[in-house]
């Protein structure tokens, strides 16, 4: 990976950074020489990262508890007095029919999805607010900016966290501090395997049947760590997906009847 400027000693927290997205970021900021803490709740995964990559710093994070993230920036501020970057990358799938998924999944992805990004952005940006300095970014998703059927509770999560993170950014600029949403498109990383799926749906078995190639994480974090540096409002890669929310952008209703639709496969029965 070549030099990115603008990331040696800077201080970054990274939820979900045990494995997929989350890890490959954690690896590309320690190669550009970023003092990294590697948040989250897998500590097996924590371990195995640590073992790979000795210099990262590994917290145990339930990014569905407020006073986790206060311990973790409390850790960041007392080691080094200041938190630079919060990359908001945690979460899992939920595939399947709406009607058919039960009210405890819908919760589990609303706490680990959205109620995440709160607690992260809450209480990284009072920090950063206090400091005059510091960047927010928050990982939505393609599905935050275009309807994704069967996966209804993600993509409307996912639409969230675009909005708050395009809101905030304009009300953070007048404190010095920057946020990001980042929307990727497919990216190879082991979510597809560990989603919940309703009934008998396979997230998995769906994604590889789009007919587009996953890119890897590594090339994912790079594009973010670009966009990182260049202050985006939107970070989107790979460039097939920057065409795909440009044209859906534009024509809402083609682009809906044309790819979203099909994508449709109604499970339950109508009485």
């Amino acid at each position: 990976m070549k030099k990115i400027s603008g990331f040696e000693n800077k201080t970054v927290i990274v939820t979900g950074g045990a494995a997929g997205l989350g890890r490959g970021i954690v690896e590309a900021l320690v190669e550009q020489g970023a003092i990294v803490y590697a948040a989250d709740i897998n500590e097996a995964g924590l371990k195995a990262l640590a073992d790979s990559v000795p210099t990262i710093i590994p917290v145990k994070l339930n990014v569905t508890q407020q006073q986790d993230f206060q311990q973790v920036i409390d850790q960041v501020l007392a080691d080094h007095d200041h938190l630079d970057i919060i990359i908001n990358n945690a979460g899992i799938g939920l595939a399947g029919d709406f009607n058919d998924t039960p009210m405890t999944d819908l919760e589990k992805i609303t706490n680990i999805n959205f109620w995440s990004v709160i607690y992260g952005t809450k209480l990284a940006y009072t920090q950063m607010i206090k400091q005059g300095y510091g960047h927010i970014v928050n990982v939505s998703s393609s599905g935050g900016a275009m309807p994704v059927p069967n996966q209804s509770m993600y993509s409307g999560i996912k639409h969230a966290v675009l909005g708050l993170s395009h809101s905030l950014r304009e009300e953070a600029a007048h404190y010095g501090v920057k946020v990001s949403a980042v929307l990727p498109g497919m990216v190879k990383s082991d979510m597809w395997e560990s989603a919940v799926n309703v009934k008998d749906y396979n997230l998995k078995n769906s994604m590889e049947n789009t007919g587009l190639k996953p890119i890897s994480a590594r090339d994912a974090a790079e594009a973010i760590l670009h966009g990182i540096i260049d202050n985006n409002r939107s970070i989107i890669f790979p460039r097939i997906n920057r065409i795909t929310l440009c044209l859906y952008r534009l024509m809402p209703n083609l682009m809906t009847r044309l790819f979203v639709a099909p994508l449709a496969r109604p499970t339950t029965e109508a009485s």
